[in-house]
């Protein structure tokens, strides 16, 4: 096996190695990241499905420094669920925090998020392995590729707020209600821990179906079934064309939670679980009529005819 020498060793481990159009960002990258969020014009958007109030905290503090623009804008995409609170890798006070700090800040709730991503106006995508936790930006061994290509930089910013419009915008007032309801949890679930009485694991359990609940009602906000699944099905086939056999798992896929045929779901007077095919089949319909997608006898595709491009032929 061959050796690095010295110089090359200096080489690979420096915070971020620079060419015109791509930034490479190896562990810890806090200082290349307040470095890019002093660079914020006028737009900031932020994907990350795990984000603590610490960071959350840090970023406003950078953000709001005297010279950052007054009227900057900040996105925030992420994955508000159960799991996410009770292992300790969300913390939702972090997710008001943005609100309460950055006036022209909003908070999208959006299933199966995985993706970090960090975009600056039109001049910057970070793609990285980095969560907004102490451990992604300081201990744990992360690496993320900055772009700033303005096509490439357009497309990253573009898929992600297509996917974004299957989401909900948490208003700060629900942001404060989810918290509550994360710190009654992950009290349940810390004194459940430090116990084995049968009577704690019923409580807990109570409380995570409750939790469970009121992040999927999160989820799909002041939508309607019809409304929520047309997002979803525009968004599938911007992609290709399918047949109803196909589109229905993509769904599914898409909205596990919501699309669960083990359990009956009412959320805010609409029906999801067991009766969403019943529901994506009305919103297929729905967007017939309203002359948004057709039928040919095979396949469904949107009217505005051209596919979703995999490679953005301008790149």
């Amino acid at each position: 096996m061959s050796t690095l020498s010295g110089h090359r060793l200096l080489t690979l481990w420096r915070p971020a190695a620079r060419s015109r159009v791509t930034e490479l960002y190896p562990s810890p990258w806090r200082a290349s990241f307040h470095e890019l969020l002093t660079s914020v014009k006028k737009d900031l958007l932020i994907a990350a499905p795990y984000i603590k109030a610490s960071e959350a905290k840090w970023i406003c503090s950078v953000l709001t420094m005297p010279g950052m623009p007054p009227e900057l804008r900040l996105q925030v995409l992420t994955d508000v669920r159960s799991e996410s609170v009770l292992g300790g890798s969300l913390d939702i006070e972090a997710l008001h925090v943005f609100t309460q700090v950055i006036p022209n800040a909003q908070v999208v709730n959006l299933p199966r998020l995985h993706a970090k991503v960090y975009i600056v106006d039109a001049d910057m995508a970070v793609v990285t392995s980095a969560n907004l936790t102490p451990s992604g930006l300081d201990s744990n061994y992360e690496y993320g590729v900055g772009i700033r290509e303005p096509s490439a930089v357009s497309r990253i910013r573009r898929d992600l707020e297509a996917y974004a419009h299957i989401g909900n915008v948490l208003a700060p007032e629900v942001l404060m209600d989810l918290a509550l309801v994360g710190r009654e949890l992950s009290t349940e679930y810390q004194e459940l821990q430090r116990s084995t009485r049968a009577g704690l694991r019923r409580r807990f359990n109570q409380k995570l179906r409750a939790a469970n609940f009121e992040f999927l009602r999160a989820q799909v906000g002041s939508r309607s079934a019809n409304s929520l699944f047309s997002e979803a099905i525009t968004y599938i086939l911007a992609k290709e064309p399918l047949a109803t056999r196909d589109l229905h798992p993509k769904v599914q896929r898409l909205l596990p939670d919501l699309c669960d045929d083990s359990v009956e779901l009412v959320i805010n007077g609409e029906h999801f679980g067991k009766r969403w095919k019943h529901a994506v089949r009305n919103a297929q319909q729905s967007l017939k009529r309203y002359g948004v997608i057709r039928f040919d006898g095979r396949r469904w595709s949107l009217t505005s005819g051209r596919a979703y491009e995999k490679d953005d032929e301008s790149a």
